[in-house]
Formats: structure tokens, sequence, C-alpha cells
């Protein structure tokens, strides 16, 4: 990790025990085995079209309200999983997401784990403090005067990964995080999904960065379960590699027919995010970027992760099992019911993101 980031020795967080600590709630689903821990137990689904890139959307339900697109995932014309979808997004965010990603030093901190050779253990996890005068600026943005407490984390080696994840720690820096979403216009975002499934309401509850650099195996796993079709996981690409020849050979996302028979292959596009839901099984593609020319925006590929969700005493438990991260706070059930609705509602036009 760059010199630039203060690492907080203090600032210790553990979540090797966090399903002991999930909370109750009245009329909840029993609590079952998180879907980011379904056994790779050696499948992969093999399939003789897999290599099949996505290319035909089916069109979305007739409603003029909005005008970001929401389209399921097909190739050839078929829908494999029925939660797997590709979402319109504003312009404005991929820039307004970069950005951030840059000025707080996110960008710099995945350079040193992916491309510099200084990735965390599997399984590791360090406590580091993003955007406190990180680049050196006149001190006029908020984002350079305040140090906001996150944590990185990769994945045990079953993943046969790279992959790191970092995500705000506490509530400051989720909202901060927030603000950003905001000013790329992710409400009409939120807008669109909600009234595309004919939601009540929806809150941006979980948010982190991943980046990867090489991949062996994708791990074959479910981000959200048996929330009642109410919450998902948007992946918003920022950084691809954008060397013709290496975007049109290596698709990035695998993607699981629901019946568990069929692999497809993915193609991140720039100003549109991948949205899984409910079961829907996916991994990270095969992919060696390390090779790559050593340019800003090469060598490794970086996206914005948003769960987003309709959360209810019925879907909370398992939105809970879902998370791999520390904030929300691990377990606490009523914190996100305390949370629910607060960024969109279909009654109540003045739910926004914060500004």
């Amino acid at each position: 990790i760059s010199s630039g980031l203060r690492l907080s020795s203090s600032f210790s967080i553990y979540t090797s025990n966090y399903l002991q600590g999930l909370s109750t709630v009245e009329g909840s689903a029993p609590q079952q085995q998180p879907a980011h821990l379904i056994p790779d137990d050696g499948r992969r689904f093999e399939d003789h079209n897999e290599n099949t890139v996505l290319e035909t959307l089916l069109p979305p339900p007739p409603n003029d309200n909005f005008s970001l697109q929401i389209k399921p995932m097909t190739w050839d014309g078929k829908q494999i999983s029925k939660n797997a979808y590709c979402v319109d997004l504003p312009t404005r965010l991929l820039t307004e997401l970069r950005a951030y990603a840059d000025r707080m030093g996110i960008t710099e901190m995945y350079r040193g784990l992916l491309i510099d050779g200084r990735p965390l253990p599997p399984g590791g996890e360090r406590a580091v403090e993003f955007g406190r005068n990180y680049d050196k600026g006149t001190g006029e943005d908020e984002d350079e005067n305040e140090g906001y407490n996150w944590m990185v984390q990769r994945p045990k080696s079953h993943w046969k990964s790279n992959m790191h994840w970092t995500s705000p720690a506490d509530e400051g820096a989720h909202d901060n995080y927030l603000r950003v979403l905001s000013a790329g216009g992710f409400d009409d975002v939120l807008e669109a999904v909600g009234t595309y499934f004919d939601l009540d309401a929806l809150s941006a509850y979980h948010l982190s960065f991943i980046g990867v650099s090489h991949c062996e195996k994708g791990f074959i796993h479910a981000d959200v379960n048996d929330s009642g079709r109410k919450a998902f996981n948007m992946i918003i690409p920022l950084q691809l590699q954008e060397d013709e020849e290496v975007q049109k050979e290596h698709p990035e996302l695998e993607i699981i027919s629901d019946d568990e028979t069929i692999t497809k292959l993915y193609k991140y596009q720039y100003n549109v995010a991948s949205m899984v839901g409910d079961n829907a099984l996916h991994a990270t593609a095969a992919c060696d970027y390390r090779s790559a020319t050593q340019t800003e925006r090469r060598g490794m590929r970086m996206a914005a992760t948003v769960y987003i969700g309709d959360i209810t005493p019925t879907n909370v438990n398992h939105l809970l099992l879902s998370l791999t991260q520390v904030y929300p706070p691990v377990g606490d059930a009523q914190h996100l019911l305390d949370r629910a609705g607060s960024h969109w509602s279909k009654l109540n036009p003045s739910k926004k993101l914060p500004m």
C-alpha cells in the first residue's frame, strides 16, 4: 500500500465470527449459510458455447417515466439467469467515481496491491485511512481535509485470484461515498430500479471498490440471496483494459444459469452496470493483466459496487448474511431497518441520497 496512506493499527475490526452476532427480527427468515460462502466443490458448469459474449438484450417493460434502461442479460436472445441485468448509468457517474477514487488514494492503493507486487495475503485485511490531504491539494475539498476509515480485504485462497475489495468501515465514510454517488446522478438509477421492479423504497446500504489483475479460476457465488427480489448488487466498471484486442478476447464476468448447467461470459462496458440479485450465481472470469503496458488505466481492473435494497423485516437477516465487509455493522439488523427507504421512495419523492 502506498506510503501516502495512513494505516491504523489501533483501528482493528474483526469479521471472522460475524455470523454469531446476527440479530433476530420478528418475522424474519431463518439464518442460512452466507451466499458468498457457497462451497466450491470443483463444479465448473461446462458449456460448449461459453465463449459467446453478451450480444442481444431483451427490451424492458414499457415505461416512459425514466430514461435509464434496465435489461435482462441474454445470450442469443436467451436469458439464463432471471436475476442478472444490465443497467444504464448517468455518464457523469463514471467521472465522479474515478475522481473520488483518485483523490482519496484508492486508485493508487490498488496499483500497489495489484501491479507493484504488494498484495495482502489471502484472507488478509487491513484498516486504512483514506483522504486526509492525500493529493496535497489546496485543502478546499472536504475529502482532502478529513480522513475516513476504510477496511481493505482479500478473500481466501479458494478465490484463486488477487482480487481485493475496500469498503467504508463506519457511517462517516459510508455517507461520504454516498455523496459522491449523489453527485454522479445515482438518484436516477435508484428511481429506475425502484420503478422497474415496483419496489416500495430503496437504500444504498453497502458500498465498496474492487480490483483485480489476475484470476486463475473464478469462485462461483451469489451476492444476494432470498431478498424477495428486493435487493441487488450493482457492479460499476471504472477501469477496464483499454487495449482493443484484450477487450475482445477477455470478457470479465461469468454468469451461471439458474439450473446450474450453463456458463456464459459477459463483457463489462463503461456507463453500464451489471446488476445481480437473488441467487444469481456468477464468478470473476479468468484474466491476467499483469503483463499489460503500465499506463494510468492499464494493468488492473477496478469497479465500484453498490448494494441497493428494499429492506424489510422479512429480508433483513438474509441481507446481513450476504455481507463480507465491516459496515453496515456486523449482525445488526436494526441498523439496516432504521435506514430502510432512506434514498428512494415510491410515495415520497424527497427521499434522496445525501448531497
